[in-house]
């Protein structure tokens, strides 16, 4: 089964259904039980503070819906094993070496994201368009 690590803005878009094609196919796969989607802990804490923020929270509840509904949607924690990695990525933010190195650590097939300062590193796969 291919795994996937997705980032905070391409899980908000799976939420919203605005997620472009390639990324919305992941999703899709995952939804029918063909594929597995992490969601690494920093990236729903993320998600948790914009929904905060914006009085959004009925957007948090759809989250934690989604992630309960299959066994295909999981969280992935920051853990040693991605600690580990801390040396391995040229990741800059703190956030971004913690997403990068899930995907690392899961050996995901792609990383799902838009953000350019991960597309631009080209240490793993990258699926959004």
């Amino acid at each position: 089964m291919k795994t996937y690590v997705s980032d905070a803005v391409a899980f908000l878009h799976f939420l919203l259904g605005r997620l472009p094609h390639g990324a919305d196919e992941v999703f899709k796969e995952a939804e029918k039980g063909r594929a597995v989607v992490y969601l690494p802990t920093i990236a729903a804490a993320e998600l948790y503070y914009l929904f905060e923020k914006k009085d959004w929270l009925e957007r948090w509840d759809k989250l934690r819906n989604k992630m309960s509904e299959a066994v295909t949607f999981r969280y992935y924690p920051f853990d040693e094993k991605v600690l580990n990695l801390f040396k391995s990525t040229k990741a800059k933010e703190l956030h971004d070496k913690i997403i990068i190195l899930t995907a690392k650590a899961l050996k995901a097939d792609a990383l799902l994201t838009n953000d350019k300062e991960l597309v631009n590193l080209q240490e793993v796969n990258i699926i959004w368009t």
